[in-house]
């Protein structure tokens, strides 16, 4: 289970240097991709199905981008988009291609189904995330920048 939340961590911290986040925000964005991940190893472990289990982890997942964005100054977009990384379903979306190009049409079926379903779940996960209100994730987020843990790229005048 740490083996896999590593993975995702340093998964996620390659996609955002790949596409170009800012730097600053590289550590926030890797920290939201392995919290994402063990959200939903936490979840499935407790007994939701895939799709509840992704719901909920993307949930999670959108509030932690919330603070981060607060407390670093950023677009919540930059740690939610990249924070999904590890949850996109990419092996179901290769297998559905595959079965696809192979004419395997009752496999195709399968996994498209459970693409969109996957996809789908992340979209409402990300929905519940930002529709809670403002207020928490903008308290938190001030806490940890007045006590200095957010990253800084330069140093903020008063």
């Amino acid at each position: 289970m740490m083996g896999q939340i590593v993975a995702a961590t340093l998964g996620v911290l390659a996609f955002a240097i790949l596409f170009h986040a800012p730097r600053r925000s590289y550590p926030a964005c890797a920290l939201c991709g392995g919290f994402c991940w063990a959200m939903y190893l936490v979840f499935s472990a407790l007994g939701l199905n895939i799709f509840m289990a992704s719901v909920a982890a993307v949930a999670m997942m959108t509030l932690l981008a919330r603070v981060l964005s607060v407390a670093m100054r950023m677009p919540n977009t930059v740690f939610i988009v990249t924070g999904i990384f590890a949850i996109v379903p990419g092996a179901s979306i290769y297998y559905s291609a595959y079965s696809l190009m192979v004419s395997d049409m009752a496999l195709f079926q399968l996994k498209s189904k459970e693409t969109v379903l996957l996809a789908g779940a992340i979209a409402l996960g990300i929905i519940v995330g930002m529709s809670l209100p403002q207020s928490v994730p903008l308290a938190l987020g001030t806490l940890l920048r007045r006590a200095g843990l957010a990253i800084r790229g330069k140093r903020e005048e008063a």
